[in-house]
Parts: C-alpha cells; sequence; structure tokens
C-alpha cells in the first residue's frame, strides 16, 4: 500500500480545526516533557497538567468528526 497526501492536504492543514487543535496538543505535551526541569516555575500545577493536555488532544478527537465546511468553501 503507497500513503499518498490528499489532494487539498494545504488546505486542510491550514483551515481544519484538528490541525490547530494537534499542534496545540503537541507544545503541550512538548511542555509537558520539560515540566520536571523547570522546576521553579509554577505557570500549571504538574497534576493538572497532564489533564488539560488530555483535554487538547480529546478536542482534536471530537473535531476529527466535526463537519468544517472552510475546508470545502472557496471564499480564500
Amino acid at each position: 500500500m503507497r500513503l499518498r497526501l490528499i489532494p487539498n492536504a494545504k488546505r486542510v492543514f491550514w483551515r481544519s480545526w484538528t490541525s490547530r487543535i494537534l499542534i496545540v496538543g503537541g507544545f503541550l505535551t512538548a511542555a509537558e516533557a520539560a515540566l520536571p526541569y523547570l522546576a521553579g516555575m509554577d505557570l500549571i500545577s504538574p497534576e493538572i497538567f497532564p489533564l488539560v493536555t488530555f483535554g487538547v488532544v480529546f478536542a482534536a478527537f471530537v473535531a476529527r468528526y466535526i463537519l468544517q465546511e472552510s475546508l470545502y468553501h472557496d471564499d480564500e
């Protein structure tokens, strides 16, 4: 099986909620990994941070199933 991008991959990347939410989730995951090294900074509690990250990633999962009309209309 050969993997190929969808024909409108660039448009989907820039306009889909899923892409944006997953980018935020990626940053949160990276911040979670760095959190032990930033012990003196209490921006968010280490007990709460994984829940926030989970919430963002779950939102991306839900957004994947919501119709995103901006992907189908040519109003650029």
